[in-house]
């Protein structure tokens, strides 16, 4: 053996320590990234969930009240959240098949791409619309005897 074999085995051994550091931290922060977008996911469908049972439920007393004789002007209103996880959403009133219910609410964000669909106890009509977040209003028109859904 001469004297520069000798200076090979350090280098290598470093080479090598720092090439399996780098793969440990990339599976790692792979890993870190995929688990924080499931919990976003989640956090997001759980918050659309509430919000739109909170809707409902004022929709269903909106209408328990606009049958009550001589109902002619009922409002509720409701301050919703803006944004939910950083992201704005949109609460649609939709009228079709593809619902728990014969009206039904659809509360979907695009980033990350989520959909809640919440059932609404209603006998009164609904208008079929769209609303994004901040305050809400569900209020009967009597001269329609429906129920409306809109931002204040």
């Amino acid at each position: 053996m001469t004297g520069g074999d000798r200076a090979v085995s350090p280098v290598f051994s470093y080479v090598l320590t720092l090439g399996i550091t780098t793969i440990l931290i990339v599976g790692l922060l792979v890993a870190a990234t995929g688990y924080v977008d499931d919990q976003r996911r989640q956090t997001t469908e759980n918050q659309l969930q509430v919000i739109g049972q909170q809707l409902s439920a004022d929709i269903s007393a909106a209408d328990r009240l606009a049958r009550t004789n001589g109902a002619e002007d009922v409002a509720i209103r409701r301050d919703l959240p803006d944004r939910i996880v950083g992201s704005s959403y949109t609460i649609t009133v939709k009228n079709d098949s593809n619902g728990p219910t014969e009206y039904y609410l659809e509360l979907s964000t695009p980033r990350p791409d989520v959909t809640v669909t919440i059932g609404i106890a209603s006998m009164t009509d609904l208008a079929t619309n769209g609303v994004g977040g901040g305050e809400v209003v569900v209020s009967y028109d009597s001269a329609d005897d429906e129920l409306e859904v809109s931002n204040e």
